[in-house]
């Protein structure tokens, strides 16, 4: 059996990721999909468009076949936690193959290359980062201008060595060299190239559109990104949008700035990705707060980048510390499986699971406590928790009672 993994947030799910899907199952003859994907907030520091199971839907309705989720507390991190949760939790199985992922560049062989040196650490790298480091520059710009001045020492590829710093720059190529830092020796990568418009670009026109600009349109009220999205995916988003279920990063303002009020006396510095001087630098800033997107761009700076501070406001809400990532770590980062949906004629690959996963494998959340120990039992309540703040915002814009994980099902597609 054949099994691709793709680790994806599909906020929301749109033509290209549908083209990601069924160009690498093309490519690798996979006889199945699995997706690892981010729950209800994501990578960037900011709320999912629509909740996982939407999300979810989406995913099987246009080639996936399992959905997993992955735990929040990588799903919000930084790109190398992000990537090491995702890769650990299709090892997890015990059925996937081959790694499949998308990047701006068609080089894989320089990815290769980069990531191994990243991986490895040389002296001079390590020289090189600490030096830029501490010149006050933000960690992806110091590991860039590390790279850069030590480019002369390795063979990066067969391409020329001034668009290194272009390939350094892509949001994809990023991920995808984490990816490869973290990829196990019995999984095989597998890079299809992106194609059409650019992770930031807002243009709708273009004939493969980003997440990012179909998420404007959206909460522009327009409907020019119907073409944006295969045609079940659109429907499915529209459903949400009849009912007023979809969420904007602003939606957080207010339950954000209570959580700084309340706990500004203690600060900051123990949640994930925070340290004392970021806590002073928000404990001062506190008086200007007047919502979630103009303080993170109060806070912006040359040191720190505005969705470091995103996604540190976002782990104070969530309650994400420190020790979670420590302790994430400690259980291999992804301690079960959680289902959020499988299509039906998928039933082979779940039997197969369930055969050869080295995790538990949790279809309701109320066996998890008899299924995991007490440390990967702690580990999921934060899922769970993550997930009730998400319902609580979304109760508040739909004027219903919150859903939580014990009472929504998984999603299950017919064949």
């Amino acid at each position: 059996m054949k099994v691709i993994g793709i680790i994806a947030e599909y906020n929301p799910f749109h033509n290209g990721h549908k083209y990601q899907i069924a160009g690498l199952k093309r490519r690798t003859e996979a006889d199945y999909v699995i997706i690892a994907m981010s729950g209800n907030f994501l990578q960037r520091g900011v709320p999912a468009l629509c909740d996982k199971y939407t999300r979810t839907r989406m995913a099987l309705s246009c080639g996936a076949d399992l959905v997993l989720e992955l735990p929040s507390v990588w799903a919000t991190a930084s790109a190398e936690y992000f990537a090491h949760g995702g890769v650990h939790l299709l090892h997890h199985t015990g059925v996937v193959t081959h790694l499949g992922f998308g990047a701006e560049t068609d080089n894989p062989e320089a990815l290769r290359c980069l990531s191994s040196i990243l991986k490895e650490e040389p002296v001079s790298y390590k020289k090189a980062l600490s030096v830029e480091l501490k010149k006050g520059n933000p960690f992806p710009t110091a590991r860039k201008n590390a790279l850069l001045s030590i480019k002369n020492e390795y063979p990066f590829g067969h391409f020329p060595l001034d668009t290194l710093d272009e390939l350094l720059d892509a949001p994809n190529n990023i991920l995808a060299l984490e990816y490869l830092k973290a990829l196990p020796e019995t999984m095989i990568p597998v890079l299809i190239q992106r194609k059409g418009a650019g992770y930031h670009d807002s243009d709708i026109n273009n004939p493969l559109p980003s997440a990012t600009a179909i998420r404007e349109a959206v909460f522009n009220s327009s409907t020019s990104f119907a073409q944006a999205m295969p045609a079940k995916a659109y429907a499915i988003l529209q459903e949400c949008a009849a009912k007023n279920a979809l969420i904007h990063s602003d939606d957080l303002s207010d339950i954000i700035g209570y959580r700084l009020l309340s706990s500004a006396d203690e600060g900051y510095a123990e949640y994930a990705d925070c340290n004392p001087e970021i806590s002073n630098k928000i404990r001062n800033h506190l008086k200007n707060y007047s919502g979630f997107g103009n303080f993170c761009q109060t806070l912006k700076s040359r040191d720190l980048t505005y969705t470091r501070i995103s996604r540190l406001l976002l782990h104070i809400l969530l309650d994400i510390r420190q020790t979670d990532y420590v302790l994430g770590k400690e259980l291999g980062y992804a301690p079960y499986l959680r289902v959020l949906g499988f299509c039906k004629d998928a039933a082979p690959l779940l039997n197969a699971i369930k055969k050869e996963a080295s995790v538990p494998l949790i279809t309701k959340a109320a066996d998890a406590a008899s299924l995991l120990s007490p440390e990967a039992y702690s580990f999921f309540k934060k899922d769970l928790y993550v997930s009730s703040v998400y319902q609580q915002i979304m109760t508040v814009r739909k004027q219903q009672p919150p859903a939580n994980d014990y009472t929504s099902p998984i999603v299950i597609i017919e064949a």
